[in-house]
């Protein structure tokens, strides 16, 4: 049985509910260890007053996941990939796409409302566009471009966003209005992404 994704519960904590929609995504929920929901929470929320994930929090996780095995658990099996740099990026011959192809999902930080990041679940890759989860409920109010696109109606494990991919990778780096920067990777420096897909065992 899937889990249905979920939303965060406050507006710090989509590090670790994009990990655990991405745990749901890739397998059942009689295979999910309640060790590795404890470890998610227990690392994650690291920054000041708990307030957001580090990516160090979310590399450190991800060699966890690689090397965790319980035998009550046995189809609990994570591979995992950590890219950063010019390595992120949505053009289909990269790193990415080709992980969303194989079955995987992706970790994605993008800007946000307040000029801080945000983790988001990039699922899809389809005609130019990255279909994804958002953990924080938006509507078209949060940004009115048609560049990103969000649904009302998605339940279960579909997608509530999906952004053009020519949008997320685009260069920010003079851009002022606040609008121009939501749901976009960032600079080239600064851009980091957790891959991740299950083991066949």
């Amino acid at each position: 049985m899937k889990v249905p994704f979920r939303q965060q519960a406050s507006d710090y904590d989509c590090g670790p509910t994009s990990l655990l929609n991405a745990l749901c995504f890739l397998f059942d929920r009689k295979d999910i260890p309640p060790f590795v929901v404890h470890q998610i929470y227990k690392e994650c929320l690291d920054l000041d007053g708990a307030r957001g994930t580090s990516f160090h929090a979310i590399q450190d996780l991800a060699f966890w996941f690689e090397h965790y095995r319980e035998e009550r658990y046995s189809k609990f099996a994570v591979e995992t990939e950590f890219i950063s740099g010019s390595q992120v990026h949505l053009r289909p011959v990269g790193k990415i796409i080709w992980w969303l192809n194989a079955g995987g999902v992706a970790l994605l930080c993008v800007h946000s409302s307040r000029g801080n990041w945000h983790y988001i679940l990039g699922l899809h890759y389809k005609g130019g566009w990255l279909h994804c989860h958002d953990p924080s409920p938006r509507s078209k109010r949060f940004i009115n471009v048609d560049a990103i696109q969000f649904s009302a109606t998605a339940s279960q494990q579909e997608p509530n966003l999906r952004i053009r991919c020519d949008w997320l990778d685009k260069n920010i780096r003079r851009t002022k209005d606040a609008d121009e920067r939501k749901y976009v990777l960032g600079n080239k420096d600064d851009r980091e992404c957790l891959l991740l897909r299950r083991c066949r065992v």
